[in-house]
């Protein structure tokens, strides 16, 4: 405490006026409206702020955009007309082979999908593998049931369509008559030929042939009234048989008369009129007629000779007629040929045949 006697005591504060409190007032209601409250700051920020979120979502967004885009680059294009914009497989490198080419390539979609009843998708795919067939008992029937094909031709072709990369289930089988299955194969409208397909010089001059898997006997087939039962009671009379076929060659080959005409069904209606006294052809091919006519023709059991059955292919394709002799090759070497042989031909098996 100071207690100084010699220093003044300090002057008393002056008592504020009225005009001064006004103007006191006055500076503090200015102060007031010159610095924004809190509450009128917070509109402005928020303003920044979405400023900043919508800078934020373009650069995010252009960022998604990119990868997009960099997943598709050099991408092939969508097929047009898919419902679901299926994208186009890449072309496959060609095997070398026009027919293998084909079938593999009949795996992909080669049409749109469109809706159906219900909702589902119809999609067009292609056939895979085409095969020109003619019936012959124990090679290639036709069950009338089912409308399925079984026998020993049939099952060897399930084990080359499986090593070709096709469904044997989804086999096409096309009845095509002798005559016309080299057109067929070079028109490119079947990739097989099966059935007992004969091995002519004739033939393999126009069209591939694999084989010999097969070797079968020629026999002659008389009307069943006719008193002939060998080769030599047949006299001099005529024998008919198919042009340019191995029976018509054996004929020859043994001096007996011989007509020729495009096919065994052909030789039959000139034995229906009398016009021939027997005719000839394989084993399996007499058979169906058998089959189809019963009861009015009867086979002679002494052979004519032999014929090598093979399977037809495209022309200029080596490269498929190379994976078929290798099929056909690794089943009998590995004992499925005679395990089908006996199955579908019966027994005794004989030995298998050797393939060029």
């Amino acid at each position: 405490m100071d207690c100084d006697p010699q220093r003044p005591w300090p002057e008393p504060e002056p008592t504020p006026s009225a005009s001064t409190w006004s103007r006191s007032a006055q500076s503090q209601s200015d102060a007031q409206r010159s610095t924004p409250r809190s509450g009128q700051r917070r509109p402005g920020r928020i303003g920044c702020l979405l400023i900043v979120l919508v800078i934020a979502a373009l650069w995010v967004q252009n960022r998604i955009v990119d990868t997009v885009i960099d997943l598709f680059r050099n991408h092939p294009a969508p097929v047009a007309g898919s419902t679901f914009d299926k994208v186009a497989p890449a072309p496959r490198a060609s095997s070398g082979s026009p027919t293998i080419d084909r079938i593999v390539g009949s795996h992909q979609i080669v049409g749109g999908g469109q809706t159906v009843g219900g909702g589902q998708l119809r999609i067009a795919i292609e056939e895979q593998l085409r095969v020109a067939i003619e019936e012959a008992p124990g090679l290639a029937q036709r069950s009338p049931e089912s409308g399925r094909y079984t026998g020993f031709d049939i099952a060897l072709l399930g084990l080359i369509a499986r090593d070709l990369g096709a469904d044997p289930a989804r086999t096409s089988f096309k009845p095509v008559p002798t005559i016309n299955r080299e057109g067929d194969l070079d028109r490119g409208e079947v990739d097989l030929v099966l059935g007992g397909y004969e091995i002519t010089p004739a033939r393999s001059a126009k069209v591939g042939i694999a084989g010999p898997y097969l070797v079968r006997s020629l026999r002659l087939a008389v009307p069943a009234t006719s008193p002939v039962t060998s080769l030599s009671a047949l006299g001099h009379g005529e024998v008919c048989a198919p042009e340019d076929s191995p029976a018509a060659k054996a004929l020859a080959d043994h001096g007996i008369g011989l007509q020729t005409r495009a096919d065994l069904t052909n030789c039959a209606t000139l034995l229906g009129d009398r016009l021939v006294e027997a005719i000839a052809g394989s084993q399996d091919a007499l058979s169906a007629l058998l089959s189809q006519e019963p009861g009015t023709l009867r086979v002679i059991d002494e052979p004519l000779g032999t014929t090598e059955y093979g399977i037809g292919l495209p022309p200029g394709d080596p490269l498929l007629r190379q994976r078929v002799t290798a099929v056909l090759r690794h089943a009998i070497d590995d004992g499925t040929w005679a395990r089908l042989y006996a199955e579908y031909l019966g027994t005794p098996v004989p030995t298998p045949p050797v393939l060029r």
